[in-house]
């Protein structure tokens, strides 16, 4: 098992049941990350667009501190809790990945604590770290 990668918030926000992210090989993988506060963990509930936003920013720190970045993600996996909301998540998504974007996968489905967007994805390491 690889070791858990620092994150910004992580370990509340997973209240230790999962890492925010691990290094695999030349790869690193993040849970799936509904939002939340950074600073607090809390969980934020709001409108799709906004939820995706604070989703994808988060994710971006959490590759940031991995030593990657959103420009370095080749597959994506979004839950949305309505198929309905996914072309107000897919208008924020655009903003985090412009073309050519990365592989993605986008499925309906019944999200924990009421959340509408859950958002995981697999990136490439740093070039520089084993």
């Amino acid at each position: 098992m690889a070791p858990p990668l620092p994150g910004p918030g992580a370990k509340r926000a997973f209240n230790g049941q999962a890492s925010a992210a691990v290094r695999g090989g030349a790869f690193v993988f993040v849970s799936g990350l509904t939002a939340v506060d950074p600073a607090t963990g809390e969980a934020i509930r709001d409108t799709t667009a906004r939820e995706t936003q604070r989703v994808l920013e988060n994710l971006k720190l959490i590759l940031e501190a991995a030593g990657s970045s959103l420009a370095r993600v080749v597959k994506v996996n979004v839950l949305v809790h309505s198929m309905l909301e996914a072309p107000n998540m897919n208008e924020i998504y655009a903003r985090f990945f412009p073309e050519p974007p990365p592989a993605r996968t986008v499925c309906g489905a019944r999200l924990p604590h009421g959340a509408k967007v859950m958002i995981e994805c697999t990136a490439l390491a740093p070039d520089d770290q084993p």
